[in-house]
């Protein structure tokens, strides 16, 4: 057998139905099944170098990089259902001789070894080959099939994973160019870390990228030979992305693209909608380092001066810092700034809501990011979690396959009126959101009618058509928060839900939810993702559910198998109204056994409460529905009001979640230092008190250490005091964040 056929066959064994709509569609996919259900395909020409088949008067030539570079004889451009059908009929040869060798009593299959005359065909001439693909076609097809769903042996993927690990520097350089592996390097950079990039598959490697939503499948053939689920005009740079990604989540740290020479900043980057010219790009990098300097030197004679004795130019200063921002595209930058003027706005007019300690707070969150910046610049690559987008785009996502977990009705403070849907994607492990909202001016808007109306995609009858539906998109846009559009491009296709509770996570443990959003909120610069407060409770036991009056809060204790609880609350409001009543018709039935809560999280990583959605039971008799929507399904008759005269005649009291005193008072020492960091930026320092200031600073900072809190840097003697209390302060914010943002509560309040 010559070396390009056992290449060429050992990466077919790795294709799958969903590997081959990747490399095509699925209607060429179906057609190509079809025709070489009916027409022969064999091997008329093989070369160490390449090989061809004939196959329904075209010829297909495939070469050592698979059937991604296979090229065929008809009109077509790309992969036809030509080269498919070929790939397929190879793929099944390669089965059915697997199949004879065993069936010989010969573990070693003849696709893996040369034939006894050694031969480049392996012992097998052209004509048995074809007779072997037409059995395989015919009889075999079951089979095939069935060897199919075989996932390879661990070697097999091991196999794929040094290859990926293996490609040298310079062949992904080649690949892209120059500016698309810039492109792809700095793409990787910005990734979440833990979200960023999916990796997993059975039979190849799969490497799913969130943003922009491309898939890559890997079944072996060097970098061009990665099968994307797209298509793409620049499809080399993500296929060099796809294999930084996986490279970086197994640990290999690839080497940064050269900086470009100022002769060639002016061609295009393939990476970019637009290019700038090179003394554009010196221009914007020279604003921001200015820009960066300047914002450092006035927090930081903020600091000195005092919070409580700030002036008309301070705000002033700030504002024009905002608009300097936005023009240097540090949009997050920006978006503080503008906060921070108008609070600064606020104290200088004595208002109500100004408060110097939560100035202080935001101060030092955009100390802490100008930094970040200004260490992120030095290396060449500013990630894009620190510098913000202007605003937030939809990309394509492809085919989606989604769970629809319900809807809740809502009204903004802002005076908006919404419907948002909840679905649940099986593939991205995600959870994914639409969301239709008007203006509440517009009185013809009702989001509970909204449930029932046509929409939001074609094909669609209505949000409730999908609760407890599986519902496949098709051109599905979708923006990095998770949400998506409900652009008329978009169908839908709706099923029966199958094994609908299977395919989702819950969560039996509140201590691993505890952990989960710890990681999440686990820095003070890192991206906020709202999607991320869904979940699937998974309790052991339900409580009682008791409504509070005075709170105007109905109550819902869940337990887990350990015993922790975890209140499910619901504010009263003319939304929520209906999902109050049917929580208490639940509680007078009894919740099933082995019962979901779908819920949203609030609160920090230690005290969270969850606000139901809806419930995922067991199918009733006379039912293929698992899913209860709380705020939409059939509720009692009896009135609301009732029931609270009821609870108040009983006395009942409003069950509210425990505050661990304990982990508080335990944390003391920290909350008194970040106290007495707030009363010096508050009043400010003369130069005179610097050094005693400084002083007990290192004292404060010395005993904390001993103490066990090591974050903390040490005094330096060199550097402005208070750049110092900035960073001490930050440290303080940081580990707030760590234990749970309930511990400084009692400093906010006072």
């Amino acid at each position: 057998m010559s070396g390009v056929r056992q290449t060429l066959l050992a990466q077919l064994a790795r294709f799958d139905d969903e590997a081959f709509v990747a490399l095509a569609n699925r209607g060429l996919l179906r057609r190509a099944q079809k025709d070489l259900d009916k027409v022969a395909a064999n091997i008329v020409e093989e070369t160490p170098n390449y090989l061809v088949v004939r196959f329904a008067e075209q010829s297909v030539r495939f070469d050592g990089r698979g059937p991604t570079h296979a090229q065929c004889s008809c009109p077509a451009s790309g992969i036809c259902q030509h080269i498919l059908a070929a790939a397929m009929a190879l793929q099944r040869l390669a089965q059915s001789d697997e199949a004879a060798a065993v069936l010989a009593g010969n573990t070693d299959a003849p696709s893996a070894s040369p034939g006894p005359t050694g031969d480049s065909t392996g012992g097998v001439e052209p004509g048995e080959h074809t007779a072997m693909v037409d059995k395989a076609t015919a009889g075999g097809g079951e089979a095939g099939r069935a060897a199919d769903a075989e996932a390879p042996a661990a070697s097999e993927l091991a196999s794929l994973h040094d290859a990926l690990l293996a490609i040298p520097h310079a062949e992904l350089v080649k690949h892209a160019g120059k500016p698309g592996y810039r492109w792809a390097w700095q793409f990787v950079q910005d990734l979440d870390p833990e979200h960023g990039a999916h990796i997993g598959g059975d039979r190849h490697i799969v490497i799913a990228l969130q943003r922009p939503r491309v898939t890559m499948r890997f079944m072996g053939g060097g970098v061009g030979s990665l099968v994307a689920d797209s298509q793409s005009e620049h499809l080399a740079k993500y296929q060099v992305a796809a294999v930084l990604a996986y490279r970086r989540a197994h640990g290999v740290q690839d080497a940064p693209p050269e900086v470009p020479s100022r002769a060639k900043m002016a061609v295009l980057d393939l990476g970019k909608d637009h290019a700038l010219p090179d003394n554009a790009a010196d221009a914007r990098q020279d604003s921001r380092q200015r820009l960066r300097s300047s914002l450092v030197l006035l927090l930081e004679d903020c600091v000195g001066l005092g919070l409580s004795h700030l002036s008309p130019g301070i705000q002033e200063r700030y504002a024009t810092l905002a608009v300097w921002a936005q023009g240097a595209e540090y949009y997050r930058m920006a978006l503080l700034l503008r906060r921070i003027a108008d609070h600064v706005e606020l104290l200088l007019e004595r208002a109500g809501g100004a408060d110097e300690h939560r100035l202080f707070d935001e101060m030092t969150i955009a100390y802490g990011l100008v930094k970040a910046l200004g260490s992120a610049a030095t290396k060449g690559a500013e990630p894009m979690r620190l510098i913000g987008r202007a605003r937030s785009r939809y990309e394509e996502a492809g085919n989606l396959e989604l769970l629809g977990l319900g809807a809740v009705p809502w009204r903004s403070a802002s005076g908006y009126l919404g419907l948002t849907m909840l679905f649940w994607s099986p593939t991205e492990q995600a959870f994914r959101t639409c969301t239709d909202a008007r203006p509440e001016l517009q009185r013809r808007f009702n989001p509970r009618q909204r449930y029932s109306a046509p929409g939001p995609w074609s094909g669609l009858a209505s949000p409730q058509q999908a609760t407890g539906r599986c519902v496949r998109l098709v051109n599905a846009l979708v923006n990095d928060q998770g949400r998506l559009s409900a652009a008329e491009a978009t169908s839908a296709t709706v099923s029966s839900p199958g094994d609908f509770v299977a395919r989702l996570k819950p969560y039996g443990s509140w201590g691993e939810i505890s952990q989960q959003r710890a990681a999440f909120r686990s820095s003070l610069l890192g991206e906020a993702g709202a999607w991320r407060d869904w979940i699937v409770l998974a309790p052991a036991s339900w409580g009682e559910p008791r409504f509070d009056a005075n709170r105007q809060m109905l109550t819902w204790p869940l337990l887990d198998a350990t015993g922790r609880r975890v209140d499910a609350e619901l504010p009263y409001s003319e939304h929520n109204e209906h999902a109050i009543q049917r929580i208490e018709q639940l509680a007078d039935a009894g919740v099933p056994n082995g019962a979901l809560l779908v819920a949203r999280l609030r609160g920090n990583a230690t005290n969270f409460v969850a606000e139901p959605l809806s419930l995922i039971r067991p199918i009733p008799p006379g039912s293929d529905n698992p899913v209860d929507a709380l705020h939409f399904d059939a509720a009692p008759r009896q009135r609301l009001a009732s029931r609270w005269l009821d609870k108040l005649l009983r006395r009942d009291g409003a069950v509210g979640a425990d505050v661990p005193l304990a982990a508080i008072d335990r944390h003391a020492p920290l909350r008194t230092f970040r106290q007495w960091l707030q009363r010096q930026a508050e009043r400010g320092f003369a130069a005179e008190r610097v050094a005693a200031l400084r002083h007990e600073l290192a004292l404060e900072v010395g005993r904390l250490a001993a103490l066990g809190y090591t974050a903390f840097a040490p005094a330096d003697d060199a550097g402005a005091l208070s750049a110092a209390l900035l960073v001490a302060h930050y440290t303080c914010l940081q580990y707030e964040r760590l234990i749970g943002d309930g511990l400084f509560a009692s400093d906010e309040e006072g």
